[in-house]
């Protein structure tokens, strides 16, 4: 039995990202090279086992970084913790995957990458956002409710 997707959307300007300190010595970047995207990739794998396949994989390794301009990553010194995976498609900004690793949810990591996505909207002059979250994914629904995102019917 197939769970399904909701979409939500929220205007940028309405977007709720309260002010928080990360921990100590994480920090928050753009994705710089092919060797950290192959290591969010194996991030990706480990937080969404159940979202993607070999060949999708195959197909994620072999994206061009010039195509990965959205992604956002948080780092622990070198060691990646979390990223977001964005797009831009006629002028609306999209969260395709945000993934932080269980010991450093809930301590601002995902609320950190999502002002950088908000900077980054910003200087495109996008207004909107939008995602899809798995109807049965109880705690993403309650966090992107929490950051004013409403259910598009």
């Amino acid at each position: 039995m197939e769970i399904g997707y909701s979409q939500y959307q929220i205007t940028l300007y309405e977007l709720n990202l309260p002010d928080q300190n990360l921990p100590d010595r994480v920090s928050i970047c753009n994705l710089t090279s092919k060797s950290e995207f192959n290591r969010i990739l194996n991030l990706f794998l480990k937080i969404f086992p159940d979202e993607i396949d070999s060949e999708k994989a195959n197909d994620l390794q072999n994206i061009p970084i010039s195509e990965s301009e959205g992604i956002f990553i948080a780092k622990l010194d070198q060691l990646i913790i979390g990223f977001l995976i964005t797009g831009v498609i006629n002028q609306v900004g999209y969260i395709s995957y945000i993934g932080v690793l269980d010991q450093y949810r809930s301590s601002g990591v995902a609320t950190a990458m999502l002002k950088q996505f908000k900077s980054y909207l910003d200087e495109k002059k996008v207004t909107k956002v939008r995602c899809k979250v798995k109807k049965d994914n109880f705690k993403t629904l309650g966090y992107i409710e929490f950051l004013g995102f409403k259910k598009v019917e």
